[in-house]
C-alpha cells in the first residue's frame, strides 16, 4: 500500500501547483487538438490549397482560358500579376512556384514548336512542384488549342544566387532554430533552478537593481544563442560547403533570433516556482512555437486558421529572416520585417519577465 500513498503524494502536489497542472494536462490536448487539425485536410484526403503566381504574357483567348483552368482548380490559389511581382512572391515565401505563360502559348514558333510555359518553383518547395507541374501539364492538355503544338513545361528551381539551392541551405533555418530553442529550454531551467538553490535570493540581497540581474541572464542567453547558431553555420560551411547569398545579413538574422529567444528564455524561467512548472511551461510553449511556425510542420499544409496564428510565432520570423539571407537572396528592406518582428519580441518578452519578476517579489 506504500506505493499507493506515494502515488497520491505526487499527484496532490502536482495538483496545488497549477502551473504545473495546466502543462502535463491541459496543454497535451490542446496541443494534439492543433496537430490533428493540421493532419485532418491529408486524413481526409482535403490537401490545403496551394498558392500559385500567374503570369499571362500571351494574353489570348487559349492563355486565359489555361489561367481561368488553374484558378478553377481546387487544391489551387492562382493569383494573377507581373513577373517580378511573381518572382518576389516566390522568393519571399508567398508562392509556391510562378507560372509564366509566354508570347505564341499554344501555337507553334519560328522553328516550329510550341512556345514553354515557364514553372519557377520555389527551393523549398520541391515536392509540392513535382504535383504541381502535373496539374500544371493536364491544365495544358484541357486548355491548349487542337490545332497547335501542345506548349511543353520548362520547370526551374528558382535559384537567385545561380548556383542552385541544396537541401542543406533549406534545412538549415530550422535547424538554428531548433538549436535556439534547446537553448532556451535549457536556460528556462537552469534559472529556476538557481531560486531554488537559494542563488538568485542571495543575488537580490545584494544593492542589485531587478532588471540588472534579468540583463545579466539575458546577455548571457543571448552569448549562448548566438555562438549556438554561429558554431552551427561554420560547421555546415566547412563540412557541407554551405553557402549564404548575404553572409552579412546572415550575422544579423542570427543575432536578432539570439536576442529574441534570449527575451523568451527569462520570461518563460520567470513562470511557476518549481522545476517542473517552469520546465513544462518552457518546452511545451517553445515547441507550440515550433509548430505553428513552420519548424515542426510546413505552414504549406496547414489551414487558413492556423497560418494566420503562426504569424505571431517569432519561429516563422526566424525562418523567415535566416532563409532570406541563405538562399532566398533577400534585400536589407525584405529582411529588416522579419528582423524587427524577432527582436520586437524578444523586447516584449523581457519586460514581461520584468513584471513577473516584480510580482513575485511582492
Amino acid at each position: 500500500m506504500t506505493v499507493f500513498f506515494l502515488a497520491a503524494k505526487d499527484l496532490r502536489l502536482l495538483s496545488r501547483d497549477k502551473v504545473a497542472l495546466f502543462w502535463a494536462v491541459v496543454f497535451p490536448l490542446l496541443f494534439a487538438g492543433l496537430f490533428g487539425a493540421v493532419l485532418r485536410r491529408s486524413v481526409d484526403g482535403r490537401p490545403t490549397k496551394l498558392a500559385v503566381a500567374v503570369v499571362d504574357e500571351d494574353a489570348s483567348p487559349a492563355s486565359s482560358a489555361l489561367v481561368r483552368g488553374l484558378a478553377d482548380n481546387p487544391d489551387l490559389v492562382a493569383a494573377q500579376t507581373t513577373k517580378e511581382e511573381a518572382r518576389k512572391r516566390v522568393l519571399a515565401g508567398d508562392a509556391i512556384a510562378s507560372i509564366r505563360v509566354p508570347k505564341g502559348f499554344g501555337g507553334p514558333a519560328i522553328d516550329g514548336t510550341a512556345a514553354a510555359v515557364e514553372l519557377s518553383v520555389d527551393p523549398s518547395r520541391r515536392g509540392e512542384g513535382a504535383w504541381l507541374q502535373l496539374a500544371l501539364s493536364s491544365a495544358i492538355g484541357a486548355h491548349a488549342p487542337p490545332s497547335c503544338a501542345t506548349p511543353t513545361i520548362d520547370s526551374r528551381t528558382l535559384a537567385p544566387g545561380g548556383a542552385g539551392t541544396t537541401g542543406y541551405q533549406v534545412a538549415f533555418p530550422a535547424a538554428v532554430l531548433w538549436g535556439l530553442v534547446g537553448c532556451a529550454g535549457s536556460f528556462a531551467g537552469a534559472m529556476v533552478a538557481e531560486r531554488k538553490s537559494g542563488t538568485y535570493l542571495r543575488l537580490r540581497a545584494a544593492p542589485l537593481a531587478r532588471g540588472t540581474l534579468l540583463g545579466g541572464k539575458v546577455i548571457a542567453c543571448f552569448v549562448a544563442c548566438a555562438a549556438d547558431a554561429a558554431l552551427l553555420w561554420v560547421l555546415a560551411r566547412f563540412a557541407l560547403d554551405l553557402h549564404a547569398e548575404r553572409p552579412l545579413l546572415l550575422a544579423v538574422a542570427i543575432a536578432s533570433c539570439s536576442a529574441c529567444f534570449a527575451g523568451l528564455t527569462v520570461m518563460l524561467g520567470s513562470f511557476g516556482k518549481s522545476e517542473q512548472a517552469v520546465s513544462g511551461a518552457a518546452w511545451a510553449t517553445l515547441l507550440l512555437l515550433a509548430m505553428v511556425g513552420g519548424a515542426m510542420v510546413p505552414r504549406s499544409v496547414m489551414p487558413p486558421m492556423l497560418r494566420t496564428i503562426g504569424e505571431a510565432s517569432p519561429i516563422r520570423w526566424g525562418i523567415a529572416a535566416l532563409e532570406g539571407a541563405t538562399f532566398r537572396a533577400a534585400s536589407v528592406r525584405e529582411l529588416a520585417v522579419p528582423c524587427f518582428m524577432l527582436v520586437a519580441t524578444g523586447f516584449l518578452a523581457f519586460l514581461a519577465a520584468t513584471a513577473l519578476a516584480r510580482r513575485q517579489a511582492a
